[in-house]
């Protein structure tokens, strides 16, 4: 059995060639940073009139393959040259709620009188981000963080929605496969906020 996956308000990067992005492919994995699966590539209609000025997009697959999976975005343009992917999203049966709240975040990026989208994707962000710390720190369902865990819980959670608004807001760039010398980002992102929250595990998995 497959599932029914609905993914909401994808940004694509800005162009600046007047080249839209023609594709979009859809991408699985078990955890935010692992391996991810091409589940679909679906065709962009209408195409950006404006491709330095994208519009949101949002799709739906019936091809996910399991209840708590992560799933990111590739955009294609017409010369295949890709983007690099969206921040992963859980498609999650249970509620996330995040440890920081969208003020302090705004404090944080300065924004002072956020819109309704930035107030969204705020959201989004800190639930994302929220999400990958509960995935990492594993908890049982009867243990709960003291204060001094949930502050330090509050501090990664903050951190790590800041990456992901900087990715989503002022993209990385694009991945030109077929030029020798393209830039790369961290293999890990991750990484260091795993291990500021190493005093937070509940459960130590076995190598």
């Amino acid at each position: 059995m497959t599932l029914v996956v609905t993914l909401e308000d994808f940004r694509p990067p800005d162009r600046f060639d007047a080249v839209p992005w023609e594709e979009a492919r859809i991408e699985e994995s078990p955890t935010a940073g692992g391996v991810y699966t091409e589940l679909e590539t679906v065709t962009l209609s209408p195409l950006d009139a404006d491709p330095e000025n994208p519009q949101l997009r949002s799709f739906t697959t019936a091809l996910g393959t399991a209840e708590d999976y992560w799933y990111r975005v590739v955009f294609i343009d017409g010369d295949g040259n890709e983007s690099l992917a969206t921040t992963p999203i859980q498609n999650s049966v249970t509620t996330v709620t995040p440890y920081a709240t969208v003020d302090e975040l705004a404090r944080i990026l300065k924004i002072r009188e956020p819109s309704a989208q930035q107030t969204v994707a705020m959201e989004r962000v800190l639930i994302t981000a929220a999400g990958e710390i509960d995935t990492e720190i594993d908890l049982a369902d009867d243990v709960f963080l003291s204060a001094w865990q949930t502050q330090l819980a509050t501090e990664v959670n903050l951190e790590r929605a800041v990456e992901h608004w900087r990715q989503q807001e002022s993209p990385f760039g694009i991945v030109d496969l077929g030029v020798v010398g393209s830039s790369f980002t961290a293999k890990d992102s991750w990484e260091r906020h795993a291990n500021k929250l190493a005093p937070l595990k509940g459960q130590w998995g076995f190598a």
